[in-house]
This record gives structure tokens, sequence and C-alpha cells, in this order.
């Protein structure tokens, strides 16, 4: 199968490099922090999902005013969608106010079967559905009874003193009924700008008590003050606004009105004076008539296969959402009769076939119930094997969408706010599988996980493998096309060495940031090895005899055998000359400890000869021969230590490479650091400048 390669250039860190991915494979890509992983992940999914983007989010800090220095990224075609796994998918899409993942109804429930069976309901009632759609004022109907039935709010004891008609009518309509003194002002009250003339009139009303003369023109307004005074005194910008509201829904319902209604609204919402209670009760009378008919239009609108309820009489269902005008005769005009009508056909039509319909709801439902049961036991699988003590539940919210929830084992309710009672580990757990059921339902070419694991414990890091690459078929991340890129040589240790059925599906590669060239090495199973073996292929290898005896102190330094061998070794890597050989440096090594270590150290080097190494060790030209040869950064740090040998180390960077680099980690298996060189440039860049100095020792001793 041919590898997808993927060139980048100009991308932050990286000048130019190329990948390689194994399709329908999990794609590991090792390296250590400041390769440019992340890079390489926002490279990819800028390229597809905004080029523009690219060019201004990645382009190299260094080169912002040099526009010959652009940002590419070069795609097979084969990666035309990408998903990534990051903090910005964290941000975004889960932990959010009510669920746990954005949108989970369409990624965790709609299931290729869940769809077949939605589709056919579908057809059922696209009946419906297109009377809503060849008659378009359907929805301007709806939103107009929305604004209505909200400014006509009622009490038990009748017409809200609180709602916007109330307010607006309290002593009548003073837009048809304008004062006596205010006459003058009809043209701009009665205008479509009314509200934007009274807030430019009202604010400049505020600056009166300051001057005698007109705030926007400086005239007299001596003799007009009152007058002016009297706009704010009758009208209120905020009460006119929302009362404008309720006129301008009534005039778009005109029509659907029966004719004594529209006449009695007109007169009510005109005139000049307060209500009465028989003119509030009428209200709400119209109001009573308004919500039921939006619930039903709504409801029809709506309608769908989570709307009905398959385990209720369907039948009835259906007959409950026909319009009978014989209940509604505030709206018993011809222009309502012709959309009822329209409507109630739609609604006989699918009761013919009440009976298809509930056949497939039925079995619809047990396949929901199939499938929820399904996603929460096998999240809930993976959180009990990680030591969580949470659960998801997926329950029906009031708008018939299914929703993933969390809540403690200990506690009855899901949790509101999930984020906030989680820890960051818990956060990234939950976040990563919810992710590979986000990555399944959207089938992208390619899958990046952009160090997903790295902040887990180990029992934790393996119940995350698992459940993303172990699963069950088609409900895991195993047969896709996938990039991890990680500095966590857990998981590579994992799929490359210690879980056999991962290395037929898995590739892994070591990565390597040099001045901005990315380079990469495959890995297998026999580049995994111990220190101690390490330690050992190192002496059969035909380097010089100073490496080999530093790692042959390593390999008895890692094995904690600090006998005579460690210490002849030690003393030697020390510079001391025969005759002041300590142990522990707290006291002398004797004659006969001497001898015996030299005898354990001739079994692996039989060439070993303290003296003759001892003065090679002591010749800094020959050291820093043999560190300008070496490829390896963990090889010059070595090197770098014995010539600093006796030297204060007061630069911080120095006294880091001294300490952090001494002791290798405890693990069982880690990369050969010869052919792996995972030492930070930085690090090396550091040691090069303290020994071969200047351009004249780099000619003196070339690499």
């Amino acid at each position: 199968m041919n590898e997808i390669k993927i060139k980048l250039e100009n991308c932050n860190n990286i000048k130019s490099g190329e990948i390689s991915l194994k399709p329908k494979s999990l794609n590991i890509k090792y390296g250590i922090n400041g390769t440019g992983k992340s890079t390489i992940a926002s490279a990819i999914s800028l390229q597809i999902d905004n080029e523009g983007s690219l060019q201004k989010e990645l382009k190299p800090f260094h080169s912002f005013d040099d526009e010959e220095i652009q940002p590419s990224v070069n795609l097979p075609s084969e990666i035309r969608s990408v998903l990534v796994f990051n903090e910005e998918y964290l941000k975004q899409f889960v932990f959010t106010k009510d669920e746990l993942l954005t949108n989970s109804y369409e990624v965790l429930i709609k299931t290729p079967e869940f769809n077949a069976y939605s589709e056919k309901i579908e057809v059922l009632l696209q009946q419906i559905k297109a009377t809503f759609s060849e008659h378009e004022e359907l929805d301007r109907i709806i939103d107009a009874f929305d604004r209505l039935s909200t400014s006509f709010a009622s009490t038990k004891n009748g017409l809200s003193k609180s709602s916007p008609l109330y307010k607006g009518l309290k002593n009548g309509n003073k837009i048809e009924n304008i004062p006596k003194e205010l006459s003058g002002y009809t043209p701009l009250i009665q205008n479509s700008k009314c509200v934007e003339w009274l807030n430019w009139q009202l604010k400049g009303s505020d600056f009166l008590e300051i001057s005698d003369n007109c705030p926007y023109c400086t005239s007299s307004t001596s003799d007009k003050i009152e007058t002016i005074k009297a706009v704010s005194n009758n009208y209120d910008k905020s009460v006119i606004k929302k009362f404008l509201i309720i006129t301008e829904a009534l005039n778009e319902l005109g029509d659907y009105f029966s004719p004594i209604a529209q006449e009695s609204l007109r007169k009510i919402t005109t005139k000049s004076s307060q209500l009465n209670p028989e003119e509030e009760q009428y209200i709400i009378e119209v109001k009573n008539q308004i919500d039921t008919l939006l619930n039903k239009l709504i409801s029809l609108r709506e309608i769908s296969a989570n709307s009905l309820d398959c385990e209720g009489n369907l039948r009835d269902q259906l007959h409950n959402l026909t319009i009978d005008l014989n209940y509604f005769d505030k709206f018993n005009s011809q222009t309502t009769q012709e959309i009822v009508t329209a409507i109630n056909n739609s609604i006989n039509v699918l009761l013919e076939k009440t009976n298809q319909l509930e056949a497939f709801l039925r079995i619809q439902n047990e396949t929901l119930g199939k499938i929820i049961q399904k996603r929460q036991d096998a999240i809930n699988s993976f959180l009990t094997s990680g030591g969580y003590r949470y659960e998801v539940i997926i329950s029906k919210d009031e708008f018939n969408s299914y929703k993933l929830h969390l809540k403690h084992i200990e506690s009855e309710s899901p949790l509101t706010q999930a984020k906030q009672h989680l820890s960051f580990g818990e956060k990234n757990a939950f976040a990563i599988i919810l992710f590979m059921y986000l990555a399944l339902h959207e089938n992208p070419d390619l899958i990046i996980l952009d160090d997903p694991i790295s902040s887990f414990d180990k029992n934790k890091k393996y119940a995350i493998l698992h459940k993303l690459f172990r699963g069950e078929k088609g409900q895991c991340l195993k047969g896709r096309t996938v990039l991890m890129l990680t500095h966590d040589i857990d998981p590579l240790i994992d799929c490359v060495k210690i879980l056999t059925d991962f290395q037929g599906f898995s590739h892994a590669k070591f990565i390597r940031n040099s001045s901005g060239v990315l380079s990469e090495t495959p890995i297998k199973s026999k580049d995994l090895k111990t220190f101690a073996k390490i330690c050992k292929d190192y002496l059969k290898s035909d380097s010089d005899i100073v490496l080999k005896v530093i790692f042959l102190r390593r390999h008895f330094e890692i094995l904690d055998n600090l006998g005579d061998e460690y210490q002849v070794l030690s003393n030697l890597i020390h510079l001391r000359e025969l005759g002041k050989l300590t142990v522990n440096k707290t006291e002398e090594l004797s004659p006969e400890r001497y001898e015996s270590g030299v005898e354990g150290i001739v079994k692996e080097l039989p060439e070993f000869d303290y003296n003759d190494i001892l003065n090679a060790l002591k010749d800094r030209g020959k050291l820093i021969q043999i560190y300008s040869k070496a490829s390896s950064g963990y090889v010059k740090l070595n090197i770098y230590r014995i010539l600093n040998e006796g030297k204060e180390t007061p630069d911080v960077l120095r006294k880091f490479i001294n300490e952090t680099f001494h002791i290798e980690n405890e693990l069982i298996c880690q990369l050969d650091p010869i052919k792996f060189d995972h030492i930070p440039e930085y690090v090396i860049e550091k040691c090069d400048a303290d020994i071969l100095g200047d351009s004249i020792t780099r000619q003196t001793y070339p690499a």
C-alpha cells in the first residue's frame, strides 16, 4: 500500500520537511518537545480548512516582512478532510453548558441503522413538511403569533399589567391619538422611525436645564420648553417600541383574523382611553386561541420521529394536530381556511399510513434503545477501567433531542457544569473518547491526535489506547488513517513492542527538527531496548575505547551494580590517577578491589588499560576530536561532562546539562540514543559553543 506523503515548508519552526503515513493505520510520530508536532497538526488542518489562515497563523516570526517566505503544505489528493484532537477541540466541542459533547445526538445516536428507519419515517411525514414548504407564509404566521403571545401576557386576574400591550394602551393609543399640545409633532410621532426620533428628542431634553437655547439649533426655547417636556411626559420610547411590534404583528396577521376580530382589535388598539374589563377579556380570548394555534403549527412544522410518542396512540396524536376552525372563531377567515385545509389534508394522508408509521417508529425506537445502551456501556466501561468515578447517561431533552450528560457514580442527578467538577486529566480523558465518536461520525480522511495522552498515568494511557484502537470493529479508530504526534514514549512502547495486536496496523517514526529541517526515522520493535542492552550493544561496536568505557560504566550504573568494576570506571571517568582511587569519594579503593574491578572490566573490554585510557581522557584535543566526530547528541553530552570535569558550573544551562542527562530514565524500554538523537538542539549548540569555541577550534578539530 502506497504511503501518503505530506510536505511542509516555512511553517513556524519547520523550514522544510516531509512526513509519510501508512493509510488505514495508526501512524505514531515520536519526538521531543520543540520538534514542531503541533505545527504539523495545525498546518495540515489549516491547509484543508482555510489556506489563508495558514499564511496568517504559521508564518515564521522572523520572516513577517519577507513576502517570499510563505508557509505551505503539500497534501496528496487522498487527504481532503481532517479532524484534529487538540486544545482547540476541547474548547469548542466538549463540556458545553448542557451536554458533554456538542451535537451529541448527531454524533452518538444517528448510526446508519438508525438513519435508515429515520429516512423511512421522514418519507411518510413528507406530506406535512411539504405543506409548510409550499406555504412559505406559515413561518411568518408562526413568528407573528409568537410575538403576540409574548405581548399579550395574562395572569389569573386578567391581562398582565406588565405586558407590552397593556403598557402601550394604559392611557390609550397615543400614536393614533396624539395630545393636542403635541399636534405639531404628528408627522414625526406617526412616522416609521418614531422610536429613533423619540430617542433623539429625549436625549436632547436632558440639556434643557443648562440653557434656554435649543441643544440642537441654539435658538431660544423659552416659549417652547413646556411643549418639549410634554414629549417625555407622554411617550416612553421603550413602551412605544414594544407596542409598535404588536401593531406590526397584528397587521401581518390581518387577513387571518375573522372580519369581526379584525374590527374589534382595530378598535381596541386605536382607542384613546384605557382598556375596559370586556376589552381585556377579549384580548385574553385572542391570546388563548393564538397559543393553541401556535403550539399546533410548531408541532406540525417540527414533526419528526423524535416528536412522536411511539408508545402512545399514534392515531390520536395525529388527530390532535388537526385544526378545527369551529374552535378558533377569532381566526375563521377565508385566508386561514385555505391554509388550514391544506394542513388537515396532509394530516389525513398520514393517518391513512398510520400502521406503517407505527411499525417504523417501533423498530426505530427499539434500535434507539440498543444504540443508547451500547454507547453508554462502551463509555462507562472505559471510565471504569480508567478508574474514573463517573458515568454517562444519554437522555431526551424538552426539545425531543438526545444529549450526553455526566454524573458522579454517587449522585442521582447529572452534572450541569461538568467542566467545573473535572480535573484537567479527567477532562482530557473524556474529551478524547468523545472525539473518537465524533471521528467515527464524520469519517474524515485523516484523524490527528496531537499529544493525546501524555498527561495520564500508565494505567489510564493503556485504557485510552485500548478504547481508541482495540474496541469493537467499527466502534474504534482501528482501520482509519490516524496520525498520533507525541513526546510520550509509553504509547510507543505499547504499540511497537508490547502489544502484539497493535504491531499489525501501527507504524512508528522518530521525528527530529535540526535547524528547521524535519526528518523522520522508522522505529521497529528491536529499536526499543533496556538501557543495559543499549550499553552492551555499544561495547560491540568499533567506537573509540573512551566511549566504550563511558557506556560500560553506565551499564553497571543502570543495573545498580556499584561494585568494583563500577568504582574503577568511575575513578577513570573522574580522571583520578592510580594510587588516588576512592570508593564514592569517601574511602580509598584498595589494590585488591582495583584488581577485582579490572578483571571484571576486561571480560567486557579486553583492550582495557587504565593508564592508556586515563591519558586519552586527559588529552583535551583527543576528546574534542571524539566530540566533533560524534553524530549523537547523547555521546556529545557524555564527552562534554568529562571535558568539564572539575570546573565550576555557574551557567544555568551547563548545570542543567550535567545533571539532567546524567542518569537515564527508569523505563523498561527506550530508544537507542545513538540512533535516535533525542537531545534538544539548543543543548548541543551550548555544548558546541563551550567545547569547540571559535572558528579556529572548528578548523583544528573538524567534524
